[in-house]
């Protein structure tokens, strides 16, 4: 197997994530993720591994249809492409939906006669249950977190950091947060029990590395009145050392919505008036039931172009898609990440 730098024995598998790896550590995530899915599919009885792109010679063919594995299973065929980084937005979905059907047009192209390829995108963490359908209308077979920590335990294969857990409600930290969702009713009557949910979740979501939430913080007019302010001194070149360097994270300011509707017009110029950078800064989340509706996402964008306040909308799908992230060993912020970047790209 043709390893980085010459530095792993030809067997081995990087689950302690980085290690062996010289370079960047986003380019070193996506070779230890390859190798575990490679060591899978090397092992695994049900599939017979056709070409890897890890591997120094394919063993039956080296034709290059654009993904990392070309693998039998059944007599069927199976594209599949491999990605550090959970496709956590609609965007990125519909981006590796993409680069799939491009590479079965490819293999479809150079087997005339053959049945078309299946598509396989395979990835640590999971999708909520829409992506998942809009994955399954696009005919895409998901290797997720739980389905290859189900394999490699099966096959004796360490499972290195990051890889989901499934729905073993109860038995994994931080699994009650996605089931306590479940119960609290949109609107008045539990809008304090979801206060409660929202200051626990961001705790066990982003603390550290940031700071404790501070609940109920009002400013010194009392005129506006932050529902939390999660302090950030991140200075290890991570996401939100990022966050704080760029975009004026100095106070991540948290807003809780318990609407029946998504967050609207008024709620989206509420927060923007809470940023300030003199003040808590210029970067807010809001956490809602719902998506936030066409006009809000409108006022969103005139507030990041006219004032430079980025404001991010959490539904209750993204909520549990990064407690899931976070109980398998990943970064949930990586969900804050691609939205964006997905909301900059479409400036």
């Amino acid at each position: 197997m043709q390893q980085p730098g010459g530095c792993c024995s030809k067997d081995a598998v990087d689950t302690d994530g980085y290690g062996p790896y010289q370079g960047g550590r986003v380019a070193a995530a996506g070779i230890a993720f390859e190798l575990f899915v490679t060591e899978i599919l090397r092992r695994d009885p049900e599939t017979q591994l056709v070409s890897a792109s890890l591997l120094d010679r394919a063993p039956y063919e080296t034709a290059d249809y654009g993904t990392d594995f070309v693998v039998l299973r059944r007599s069927k065929t199976l594209l599949v492409e491999a990605k550090a980084a959970t496709p956590q937005t609609s965007r990125r979905l519909a981006e590796q939906s993409h680069q799939l059907q491009s590479a079965g047009r490819v293999y479809t192209e150079q087997h005339p006669g053959e049945p078309e390829p299946g598509l396989v995108p395979a990835f640590p963490g999971v999708l909520p249950q829409s992506k998942r359908a809009a994955a399954a209308q696009q005919n895409l077979e998901i290797w997720d977190g739980p389905y290859l920590r189900s394999k490699a335990e099966r096959l004796d294969i360490t499972v290195p950091p990051g890889i989901a857990f499934g729905d073993e409600a109860g038995l994994v930290p931080g699994y009650d947060l996605a089931s306590r969702l479940t119960g609290i009713r949109p609107g008045v009557t539990d809008w304090p029990a979801y206060e409660k949910y929202c200051e626990d979740l961001l705790s066990f979501l982003f603390v550290p590395p940031l700071n404790p939430p501070i609940p109920q913080s009002r400013d010194e007019r009392h005129v506006n009145r932050r529902d939390y302010i999660l302090p950030n001194y991140a200075v290890d070149g991570s996401f939100w050392h990022f966050m704080r360097t760029h975009y004026e994270a100095h106070l991540v300011v948290a807003e809780v919505k318990n609407l029946r509707r998504g967050p609207g017009k008024d709620e989206i110029l509420q927060v923007a008036n809470y940023l300030n950078p003199r003040g808590t800064g210029l970067f807010a989340l809001i956490l809602a039931r719902a998506d936030l509706d066409q006009t809000a996402r409108w006022i969103c964008r005139e507030q990041w172009v006219q004032h430079s306040k980025l404001i991010v909308g959490l539904n209750d799908e993204d909520v549990v898609q990064m407690v899931r992230t976070r109980t398998g060993g990943g970064d949930p912020a990586e969900l804050v990440r691609q939205k964006i970047e997905d909301f900059r790209l479409g400036i």
